[in-house]
């Protein structure tokens, strides 16, 4: 079995990255290349950058004026970027945000349950129409993350997606809106999801009137 020492510098031969320019540039030429897909306004419907996040935006908006829920999950590196999103978009977007990834949490339903339903289980009990699942794979195809997608769809939540690897991945088929990293380095599309994460709510605050207001 490969080591993620190995695994890393394999991608990183691959894309032929040697210095922090070629990272630079060689994340920078993946980033440009996102896909953004949506099954809000038309099935298979392939949007601009520029458009996805505005309706991701549009999510949010309508979340903070209903007072629902925004719930994000992730395994490993992906957690890490879910807690950090689920702070952000509380402390400044004012958002109302649910964290199903403390300790206990996780051991008790993995525990109960098994792991696949780490996270499924808890969106069973508390998610509600309209909420937002926010689900984070590099990727896209870990068991826990996509029974939590079907278990936010079952009870009519709308759900964002955020994955890599591989482009037929099965989660970024399960959301309303789905971004999709084409790279297989988990540093380029670790860092691709945060930063859409981070884009999403910077222009959700531009947008929202709070730069007029300073």
């Amino acid at each position: 079995m490969i080591t993620p020492a190995e695994r890393t510098c394999q991608e990183l031969k691959k894309f032929g990255i040697d210095n922090a320019e070629d990272y630079l540039r060689g994340f920078n030429n993946v980033l440009k290349k996102v896909c953004v897909i949506s099954d809000t306004f038309e099935t298979g419907n392939v949007l601009g950058m520029n458009y996805g996040i505005n309706a991701v935006i549009g999510l949010l908006r309508e979340s903070f004026l209903s007072k629902k829920k925004i719930i994000i999950v992730g395994n490993g590196g992906s957690a890490a970027i879910a807690l950090h999103t689920l702070a952000d978009y509380a402390a400044a977007g004012g958002l109302r945000t649910m964290d199903l990834m403390s300790p206990a949490l996780i051991t008790c339903m993995a525990n109960d349950y098994g792991y696949e339903n780490v996270f499924a289980k808890h969106i069973e009990v508390f998610a509600e129409k309209d909420d937002i699942l926010f689900a984070i794979s590099s990727s896209g195809k870990s068991p826990n993350i996509l029974k939590a997608c079907k278990a936010a769809k079952f009870r009519r939540c709308l759900i964002v997606t955020f994955s890599g690897f591989d482009s037929e991945n099965s989660l970024r088929e399960l959301g309303n809106i789905n971004f999709y990293v084409p790279s297989s380095h988990y540093g380029f599309v670790e860092l691709a999801h945060q930063i859409l994460l981070h884009c999403i709510l910077d222009l959700y605050l531009k947008k929202g009137g709070i730069e007029d207001a300073l």
